[in-house]
């Protein structure tokens, strides 16, 4: 064998459990094993099976049909009266006896070797047949992931998106623990479904944006229609709506949030929007720790776009735009002030 990574032949290693094959064909045996660790557990596979290909072997004893023909007819004659008048004894027919021939050790290694490709092609259907899954995962990072159908999914941090390989059925289901703006690739005979903390998102194409770190979850809608439900509770959600999930209820009727996605884009535009909801959309963005040091600042309004410029310029035009200060202690960005006018 010239190439150790080739396939090795049923006829090679029959040969060599058999103890017939020849120095050379052993170095090529071993040659084999060492070009992968795997290959010394399809070797092991072989093995236990000629081990009971040529147990079942040694139990075949040869039976010597003449002889126990002879005991039968001497039994015979033993058990039978002499008969009071002749009789004429019928003719034996003889018919010959199919002999049954012991099987060779090379046959036997064929058989094994037989058996193996059948447990092998079995455990190739049956792994087929059930799909692994796949996880991907962020910690304190994002991370784009585009799915076998063509779905493109940006993952927050600290999530997980778990799906079956290859993304086949009838259904295309994915698992989310955590946060995902989802971009999915349209088919209409393939429903795309995502489960996240027992609610259920249904689409077929479009974009949307779902958070379920806990048993609360949000969908928010960019573009296209979702369905949203949970129990026996569902929600028909089109473009800029969103629905908040909690326990059993479906609080409809919610804008979409402008900013849902800011951690994908880092684009974050304001419209007259509270201070409070301000900082908690810089949070999610950013992943930093924003806090306002007053409880009077979250009745601020802000109106303002900011993109892709980093947390320490954003939360400075924020103060000086609303007439505040910036102090930064530790991993905290503190927003201070009496209040606004």
């Amino acid at each position: 064998m010239n190439n150790p990574n080739e396939p090795i032949s049923d006829e090679l290693l029959a040969r060599y459990l058999a103890g017939s094959a020849t120095a050379a064909e052993i170095d090529q045996v071993k040659q084999w094993l060492e070009a992968s660790p795997r290959r010394a557990t399809e070797l092991a596979a072989y093995r236990k099976l000629w081990e009971r290909s040529q147990a079942v072997g040694q139990k075949r004893m040869p039976v010597n049909t003449d002889a126990a023909w002879e005991k039968m007819q001497k039994r015979m004659h033993r058990a039978a009266p002499e008969p009071a008048t002749p009789v004429r004894k019928p003719e034996a027919i003889i018919k010959p006896m199919p002999v049954k021939r012991p099987m060779t050790p090379t046959l036997w290694a064929a058989a094994a070797v037989a058996l193996v490709a059948l447990a092998f092609g079995w455990l190739f259907f049956t792994h087929k047949a059930s799909p692994q899954l796949v996880s991907v995962s962020t910690q304190n990072n994002t991370f784009e992931k585009t799915l076998p159908d063509g779905t493109k999914v940006f993952l927050n941090r600290n999530s997980t998106l778990t799906y079956p390989e290859g993304l086949t059925g009838d259904f295309r289901t994915v698992s989310l623990k955590g946060e995902a703006f989802f971009d999915v690739a349209p088919d209409a005979s393939h429903p795309f479904v995502i489960d996240a903390n027992g609610t259920q998102v249904r689409v077929v194409g479009t974009s949307f944006n779902v958070k379920a770190y806990d048993e609360a979850v949000r969908v928010d809608v960019k573009s296209g229609k979702v369905e949203v439900s949970k129990a026996s509770r569902k929600a028909i959600l089109t473009k800029g709506e969103g629905v908040k999930v909690e326990a059993d209820t479906i609080m409809r009727n919610i804008l979409a949030d402008p900013n849902m996605a800011a951690y994908r884009t880092q684009v974050f535009e304001f419209t007259a929007t509270s201070l409070d909801e301000v900082v908690q959309s810089l949070r999610n963005g950013y992943n930093a720790d924003v806090r306002l040091s007053t409880e009077q600042l979250a009745n601020c309004r802000l109106t303002a776009r900011f993109e892709r410029e980093t947390l320490d310029a954003t939360l400075a035009v924020i103060a000086e735009t609303l007439n505040l200060r910036l102090s930064h202690q530790g991993d905290t960005y503190w927003l201070e002030g009496t209040g606004c006018q």
